[in-house]
């Protein structure tokens, strides 16, 4: 059964196309992480399913639509609160809207805020008002629940401790998720499939390792030093690439023997022999680039 289906969406603005004819869909009780770079039309995507813009094309609903804020929680990227709001106002303000009976104390514990339960929003340091973003999203117990940029901001612990969260929530309570990232391990961590923009289009969808299996089909990588670089490009040739101070050589996997052979013999040391990642196809396929925290950025 499907909770969202998507087909032929489209979005201007002005002259920028920011979304061109968009077809996927998102089954009930799986976790679906849309991806790209900024401007790839993430956060368009998420409002056009939230219906904050006007587009064309069509989404269908596994719900009534008029219950779409009932049915769908929605945390955004940047939230606003009055200035004087404490914590534990805001959260009460939600529950009474939603006329929900969900425990708040009890989702303070879990997301490690407890103890700013009587500070004041703008007092709370970054990591903790993506936390309360994410609660606040959580207590009128949504059946689909759509974080975007669902980590910003949360230090390595805190990020983990969110995933970990996350990854209950659907295989515990059957909630379905749509989450964008700028984070591969986040994605490879959580997503049952991965939707992948570029400048507004599908670039590529898939489950994670069938994204791997595609990109690199049956090859693998053996990365290692060299006081010599030069005697690889001229044995390798195409095959050898760099990272840093790391050579890399992909080769299929019957070759694997014959390939560590020749790296020892040509003076290669520090050697690990690897299976691609999701990260390694992503970059591969669109020629992006990590910066800070694992971070992909278009370049």
């Amino acid at each position: 059964m499907n909770m969202i289906k998507l087909e032929g969406l489209s979005k201007k603005y002005g002259n920028k196309q920011a979304l061109q004819d968009i077809h996927f869909t998102v089954e009930t009780g799986s976790i679906v992480a849309v991806l790209g770079h900024n401007g790839a039309g993430k956060t368009t995507l998420i409002n056009s399913i939230m219906n904050i813009v006007d587009y064309e094309g069509r989404i269908e609903y596994g719900f009534d639509q008029k219950d779409l804020y009932k049915k769908v929680g929605y945390q955004m990227q940047s939230s606003s609160y009055e200035s004087e709001a404490k914590v534990y106002e805001v959260c009460k303000l939600y529950r009474k809207i939603l006329k929900s009976r969900v425990d708040l104390d009890q989702l303070l514990q879990t997301f490690d805020i407890a103890a700013c339960r009587n500070m004041y929003v703008k007092n709370l340091s970054g990591g903790q008002r993506q936390k309360l973003s994410i609660l606040l999203t959580l207590i009128g117990e949504p059946e689909l629940i759509i974080f975007d940029e669902l980590s910003t901001g949360l230090d390595s612990m805190a990020r983990r401790q969110i995933w970990d969260y996350v990854k209950q929530l659907n295989e515990e309570k059957g909630v379905t998720i749509i989450l964008t990232s700028h984070f591969l391990d986040e994605v490879e961590y959580l997503a049952d499939r991965v939707v992948i923009l570029d400048k507004g289009r599908i670039s590529r969808i898939g489950d994670v390792s069938s994204i791997i299996r595609e990109e690199f089909e049956a090859a693998k990588k053996i990365e290692f030093r060299t006081h010599d670089r030069e005697v690889f490009r001229e044995r390798f040739g195409s095959e050898l690439s760099s990272s840093g101070n790391l050579l890399c050589i992909r080769y299929k996997e019957e070759a694997e023997e014959e390939v560590y052979r020749q790296v020892k013999q040509l003076g290669g040391y520090d050697i690990a022999i690897r299976n691609y990642t999701f990260e390694d196809a992503f970059l591969n396929m669109l020629g992006y680039k990590l910066v800070k925290n694992g971070e992909i950025s278009h370049g």
